[in-house]
This record gives C-alpha cells, structure tokens and sequence, in this order.
C-alpha cells in the first residue's frame, strides 16, 4: 500500500510539473508580449484520508492588479484625447506664427500700419501708394492662406472621425466575439488567454473613447460611454459616421440634422438612430479630442481670423458721422445730426448714448432686414449697448423706429413723453434732447456708421477690403437666418479691384481732391490704430461680459500669442498624462508583466522537482521488479 500511494504521489507531482513547466514556458515565449499578463497555477493537496496523497493543478489565473488596470484604462482614454489636442494644436501655432516673426499677421498688419504713414508724409508719391497696396495684399493674402489652413485641419479632424469610427467598430466587434468565446470556454488556459484578449481590445477601445467596463461572472465585459450609453452588452451597436468632404467656414456642427454641415457619429439602436455627439458619448479619448477641435478650437480660431478680417473692412469701409447741432426751443434742442452718407446697407448701424432722469443708456441701432433673424445684445461686440433692430432703406423710417424705441427706454426710465426726437433732415437723422424737461434729457453721442459703396464717396473712408463672394463687394456685417457675412471673411477677403488698378483713390476722395491731401492715410493710420475698438469674443480670447478691447494691431499680437499658449498648454498637458500611463503602465507590470529571471528560475525548480518525482517511480518500479522475483 505504501508503495502504491508513493507511486500516485509521483505520477500526481509529474502531471503537476508538466503542466506547470509548459505554462512556464509560455509565459517565458509570451514575454515581449505586452498584452500579456503572467500566467500561475493554484496547486491542490490531494489527500487519503488525514494524509497528503499528492498535488492535483488546480486553476489558472493571470497575476495582475484590478484596480490599477481599471485606472489605465481611464488614463488611457485621457491621454489619447491630450496628445490628439496636442498634435493640432501645435500645427495650428506653427501656422500662425511666432509674434513678430516674418510672416506673423502681427507683423504684416505692422508693415501695413508703415506703409500707410510712408503715404500720409507723402500723399503724391506712386511709390508710396504702390507700398500700400503691397501691404495690404500680404494682409489679404495671409488671412486666406490661414484660414484656408485651418479648415484644411478641419477637414483631417473629420476624416480622422471618419477612421476612428471604423476602427472603433472593429475593436467593438472583436470584442464582442471574446465575449461570445468566454461564455463556451470550459479549460482555464483558454479562457485565461481570452481574459487577455479581452483587456487588450478594453485598452484599445479606451484609446478613442471613455469608457466604463462592467465585468460579468462569465468573463464577459460590458462597456458603457458618456452619460450612460451601452457601447457594448448582449447587443452591440452599430456605429456610423457620415462624412463630409469640402469642409469651410459655414460648416459647422448642429443638433439639428437639418442645420449640421458636418459630420457626426450616428448609432443604429433597438430604439432607432442615435446622434453619439449630440446625446454626450464621447467625453475623453481621441474622438472626444477630434470633435473638440473640429467644432471648438479651429473654429474659433477661424472667428479669430474673421474678426481681423471684419475690423479691417469696417475700419477702413465705415465712417463715423456725427456733428453736434442746437436748434431753438421749445421742445428738444440739443444732440447730433448723423449723415447717412450713400444710406444704410443692411447689416449698418447708429449708435447713440442717452441720458433721461440720471439715467445713461448706450444703443446701438443696427439693420437688420431678415425678419427671421433674433435680434439680441450679442450683434455687436460692445458690453455696454442694447442691440434695436432696424429695416428697410427709408431715413423716415429709421427714424421712427429710432423714436419708438427711444420713448419706450425714456418712459422706462422716468422722463417724460417728448424728451427725446428723432427727424430725418435729408440724409440726416437728428437725434435732439429736452434739457428742460423733469429729471432732465441728453443726447451725450450721436454718431451714424454707413459703409462706403464707392472709392469717390467724399469722405476717408472707402471700401478698401471687399468680400470676393459679393458681386459689390461691400463688406457691411450683414445677418441673415442663413448665417452671418462675418462667418468665412477672412477666407473671401481682397483689395478693391479698382483701388488695385488705380490706387490714386487712396488719396484722392473725390475728383477734386489734391494729389497731396493727406486726409485718407490720416484715417487710414488711425484706423488700425483705434485702441477703442470691441472684438467678439472667440477661443477664450475675451468674453461677453468682458471683450478684448485694443487695437487692430494689439489684437492681432494677442490672437498669436492665445494660439502659442494654448498649443503650449495642450503639449504640457499631453505630456504629463502620458507620464501617469507610463507610471500606471509600471506599476501594472510589476504584476503582470513576465519576469525572465523569475520565470526561469521557476523552471529550474520544475526540473528539479519533475527529477525527484521520476527518481521516485524508478525506484517503486524497482521494489515492484524485486517483490515479483520474491
């Protein structure tokens, strides 16, 4: 009997250190393998009786740290959407420039700025004229090549979307497939190699989007994504994403699918198609980052090129008209008459500061023909005004829709009817206050802002930057339910054709005016100059409450310098998060990771202890042999 149980406790120890020494050997192979987590078996006591009868293998599990996997994953994710951001950002600053480098719009404003005081000292010299129009065709040229840049990133952040959809739903798949697999597979080695395919296609999937993993008894694992939509369970939906190829400025991302001009990643579910980007899904990960820039970063960027464009078209395109007038009472008498010039294109404006009863109010008065159109404060880039609609052509109807306006804001202040009138004098309106009336009345500015239509207005100002996408050309801030002319101008921006072929108009206002008249390259000069100047807020560069206010000049030096820091930011960021995968990484394969020299050793003992279990049946074979010659 002792002889028999020696020899079970042999064959047990031989079948234990076989199956012990292959998984060694795998996990040895295995090693340069890195979604693969080392392999060990759970040895079980056999007994007979209160006495150890040998060792049977017992499970197979994989050494590795739960909780700290379920923490690269999540950094996983975080660093794919900061090396994405990264990546675009830092292309977006090359694009635009160091600050006063040579081809900075910082630096070719600055030229555009010299060239125009070279022509205010020398009004008459062709070579002068010829400089301004040098300048200022850079200028176009580089706000078009730039904005042309930026939505050329647009479009590989939409392309980018369109791969990482497909990949995305080929992860989903072949993860789906280990699920199905994990359910059927009965020996541990299988099912431990699956397991491991399984968190390799987790970490994968992590790469483009955050996900939260649940993990079934079975093995199997469910995924869920931004605000709790099941990316993968018993059924996986099917992803899809509809792209686009011409991408502009107009093109812009919607919740509306009747509106949206891009892109987005649809998911056919039980319940119908659902938009991934409009619901909230992607919060992290590579996709996260890719919609980000596509419809935050480049076009903001974008607005950024557009608000220079815009402030370069009106600073040189409209005038400011106001001159101060008293007429006798009774009634009101004092305040502004304001020239409507050629007569308001829709998209002009009035402004106006009054003051009624201690209280002040700042307006602005803009047209706006398109009923559809919601007009509100945000038209115009100033904190301080109400934005009041006007329509149509006539000065006789500006000015009544100026007066009622005024009288409801009047009355609403405490002043009483007739404190304020607004008349059209003839290609004027007049904008007169009551001094006299209780509480007393004001009229504190009064100026009207129409765009030059013609190089021989009279007047400094002229329609220097045109839009190319117009068959006039004038650039007046127009709205309509189709989308601002401000959206893309830095794309259609050019010099007046007929300022180009003759540029004596950027001196001569009129056929009467003198070669020498320095009056235009004045205006021009204080123009770009005009340090009080609202911009709209765009890419974290001012905001509503609190615009940049500056010079053409100070912000475009600004927008530069926005771009440099947020590239900066985005790389740092990038950095330090791939530094905490890499320590999570570490401190994951401390575990799981195959240790060479471990492993090695462990076959060594293997083979040491697979000898002593052979020595053993030689020698029961031996005393067998001599108890049957006996």
């Amino acid at each position: 009997m002792a002889l028999t149980s020696a020899l079970n406790n042999a064959l047990a120890g031989l079948r234990f250190t076989s199956v012990a020494t292959a998984l060694t050997s795998a996990n040895i192979s295995n090693a340069p393998n890195p979604s693969y987590t080392r392999k060990s078996i759970n040895p079980v006591q056999l007994f007979a009786g209160d006495q150890v009868s040998g060792i049977a293998v017992g499970a197979i599990t994989r050494e590795y740290d739960a909780f700290v996997q379920r923490q690269l994953v999540a950094e996983i994710s975080n660093a794919g959407y900061a090396s994405t951001r990264a990546q675009f950002l830092s292309r977006l600053d090359q694009m635009f420039g160091a600050p006063g480098s040579a081809r900075a719009l910082d630096t070719v404003l600055n030229d555009l700025s010299g060239s125009f005081q070279t022509l205010q000292t020398s009004p008459e010299s062709q070579t002068a004229r010829a400089g301004v129009i040098n300048s200022a065709t850079v200028v176009a040229q580089t706000l078009r090549s730039l904005s042309s840049s930026v939505q050329s990133m647009r479009v590989d952040a939409e392309k980018g979307l369109a791969d990482a959809t497909t990949r995305l739903n080929a992860l989903l798949k072949d993860l789906t497939d280990v699920n199905g697999r994990l359910t059927t597979a009965f020996d541990d080695q299988s099912r431990v190699g699956l397991l491991d395919q399984r968190d390799h296609l987790v970490a994968q999937i992590s790469e483009y989007v955050e996900v939260r993993t649940v993990y079934d008894n079975n093995g199997t694992v469910q995924l869920y994504a931004g605000n709790g939509f099941v990316l993968l369970s018993n059924n996986r939906p099917v992803l899809d994403f509809d792209a686009r190829d011409i991408i502009g400025p107009t093109n812009l991302y919607d919740v509306d699918p009747t509106r949206r001009t891009v892109g987005t990643i649809t998911a056919s579910t039980a319940s119908g198609d659902v938009d991934l980007i409009a619901a909230g899904v992607f919060k992290s990960g590579k996709i996260a980052a890719l919609i980000e820039l596509r419809d935050s970063s480049l076009v903001a960027a974008q607005e950024q090129l557009d608000q220079i464009a815009a402030s370069l078209a009106q600073a040189f395109g409209t005038s400011s008209n106001s001159e101060a007038v008293t007429v006798a009472g009774p009634g009101p008498t004092t305040g502004f008459d304001m020239n409507l010039g050629a007569g308001l294109l829709d998209g002009d404006s009035l402004t106006v500061t009054l003051t009624a009863n201690g209280v002040t109010q700042k307006f602005t008065f803009k047209r706006v023909d398109d009923p559809g159109v919601a007009v509100t404060d945000d038209l115009t880039a100033d904190p301080d005004d109400t934005v009041i609609r006007l329509t149509g052509s006539s000065a006789a109807g500006y000015a009544a829709q100026m007066q009622a306006a005024i009288d409801t804001w009047a009355a609403g202040a405490g002043a009483p009817a007739g404190a304020f009138s607004v008349a059209d004098t003839g290609g004027s309106l007049r904008l007169l206050a009551d001094p006299a009336v209780v509480g007393g009345a004001r009229v504190d500015r009064g100026a009207a802002h129409p765009s030059a239509q013609a190089l021989d207005s009279g007047t400094p100002a002229l329609p220097f930057f045109v839009d190319a996408g117009l068959s006039n050309g004038v650039f007046s801030d127009r709205v309509t339910v189709n989308g601002s002319q401000f959206t893309g101008f830095a794309a259609r921006i050019d010099i007046n054709g007929a300022l180009k072929a003759d540029a004596s108009s950027l001196v001569k206002m009129m056929s009467s005016t003198l070669e020498s008249d320095p009056t235009r390259p004045t205006f021009f000069t204080a123009a770009l100059a005009d340090a009080a100047r609202y911009f709209v807020p765009a890419g974290g560069l001012g905001s509503a409450a609190n615009p940049f206010q500056g010079s053409l000049l100070s912000y475009s030096r600004a927008v530069i310098i926005h771009q440099t820091n947020a590239a900066q930011t985005a790389a740092q960021l990038a950095e330090g998060q791939a530094a905490v995968v890499t320590q999570l990484q570490a401190r994951f394969d401390s575990l799981a990771a195959v240790n060479i020299d471990q492993e090695m050793t462990m076959l060594i003992q293997l083979q040491t202890t697979y000898g002593a279990n052979a020595r053993v049946m030689s020698a029961v074979r031996e005393m067998f042999d001599m108890l049957r010659q006996m």
